[in-house]
């Protein structure tokens, strides 16, 4: 660790996204503030029979136009997860004026969430009628399904497309990061604690450029159907759009969505010398766990927005990028925390919600969160909350509506994540003059 870089600001030099609202940083925000909703009833989980079949899918024609980014020799190894992370890796790069390979390779790396494992189900299953045991066709021969997969099975398709870590692993390979190469798994706040060691990375002085985010894609069918088993899925409305209702009377679940969002992280000096655009700067952060009841996940959120609130050294945030999932304990949890903490005189923030409008993204919501904060302070707008208007009295919350509003002046934002199992984390990012 280099002592002298103790401290250091860090700011943000690059974003790139892919939302189910759209590609690119300008794609999902137009989309978002036009009242766009991703979330709809897919029919390929409808025909699989799953009991929940509405999502928020990317749009297949979007990713199509910008895979001529990707290396082409390179994505037949890549899995879904991974096209996500590496098209929001090549747009952050972009938008920071960064070219591949990075400049000083052992100064720079990349951390990244994700949490699901996809696996090629369907070139497995394909492989199980010819190991059955002879005269029972219920059974198999483990003998002959180890040899059958020793033998038949792509080791493209089978190791390195499931391992969770090598989708950071290929973005570190394509722009010849030779610092850190890390993985986070730990469901809907690992984007945010990415983002935290990144930062914490760059302020201790390991590192000058840290590309961090996160990426998921959990409507592979084995993710998928253990999301349906957990309980954490809502069911569908109708119509589908509103399936997703934050803080909203009669939730029942949060609902699924995929992509990926990747910032790129640089210290202040590095940036300046670089020229590089910054777009805000990292302030604080703040993570806790409580037990999974709503009075655990109070004191949980709580605890990390003020701690996020404390550690960049100020009272109360402009904006708040709520949770806001739908489900039931975490909606309930996460209004008592907001009004115990903005309560008592301190400076009510507006606050906002957009899991309506393209669903749950796990590892990647956080990280999607800080880009939206970070446009929202660009443009001085408060994003629309979809599916915000009948709120459960439980929730007592002052939430945006559902067109954006104009905030000229903000400066602050703050974005909370909270997990399945009582871990939460907050994170603010301030913009500069």
């Amino acid at each position: 660790m280099d002592s002298s870089g103790m401290n250091r600001k860090v700011f943000v030099t690059g974003m790139g996204v892919v939302s189910p609202l759209g590609i690119g940083p300008s794609g999902h925000w137009d989309a978002l503030v036009s009242g766009r909703c991703a979330v709809s009833r897919l029919d390929r989980l409808t025909h699989l029979g799953f009991p929940v079949d509405i999502a928020a899918e990317v749009p297949a024609q979007a990713l199509a136009a910008h895979v001529s980014r990707l290396p082409r020799k390179q994505l037949k190894l890549y899995n879904r997860a991974t096209t996500f992370a590496m098209i929001a890796a090549s747009l952050a790069a972009d938008d920071a004026g960064l070219s591949a390979p990075v400049a000083d390779p052992i100064r720079a790396g990349v951390i990244l969430a994700t949490l699901f494992t996809p696996y090629p189900i369907h070139d497995l299953l394909g492989l199980l009628p010819g190991c059955e045991i002879e005269g029972n066709s219920n059974q198999g021969d483990m003998r002959r399904i180890q040899q059958t997969f020793m033998t038949s099975v792509n080791p493209l398709d089978a190791s390195l497309k499931v391992l969770p870590n090598l989708t950071a692993g290929h973005i570190a390979i394509n722009f010849g990061l030779q610092g850190h190469c890390r993985t986070v798994s730990d469901t809907c706040t690992g984007g945010m604690h990415a983002i935290s060691q990144a930062v914490t990375a760059i302020r201790e002085g390991e590192l000058d450029i840290v590309l961090c985010g996160g990426a998921e894609a959990p409507m592979e069918e084995l993710a998928f159907a253990d999301l349906c088993a957990s309980g954490l899925l809502g069911q569908p409305a109708e119509p589908p759009e509103r399936s997703c209702r934050p803080f909203g009377r009669g939730r029942t679940g949060t609902v699924a969505g995929e992509g990926a969002t990747v910032l790129v992280l640089e210290a202040a000096e590095n940036a300046r010398r670089r020229g590089a655009p910054v777009r805000v700067e990292m302030g604080g952060f703040g993570a806790a766990f409580g037990d999974e009841s709503v009075a655990g996940v109070q004191e949980s959120c709580s605890r990390a927005m003020e701690a996020a609130l404390a550690d960049s050294g100020r009272d109360a945030p402009d904006l708040v990028s709520a949770n806001g999932d739908s489900s039931q304990v975490n909606d309930h949890a996460e209004a008592a925390a907001l009004r115990a903490v903005f309560g008592g005189g301190r400076k009510q923030p507006a606050i906002f919600a957009t899991k309506g409008a393209h669903g749950s993204l796990f590892s990647a919501a956080g990280p999607l969160g800080v880009a939206t904060v970070i446009m929202a302070l660009e443009h001085g707008m408060v994003p629309p909350s979809l599916n915000c208007d009948d709120p459960d009295h439980e929730c007592e919350l002052v939430v945006s509506g559902a067109a954006p509003r104009a905030l000229p002046g903000i400066r602050t934002a703050l974005v909370n994540a909270i997990g399945a199992f009582g871990e939460t984390a907050s994170l603010m990012v301030v913009r500069g003059e």
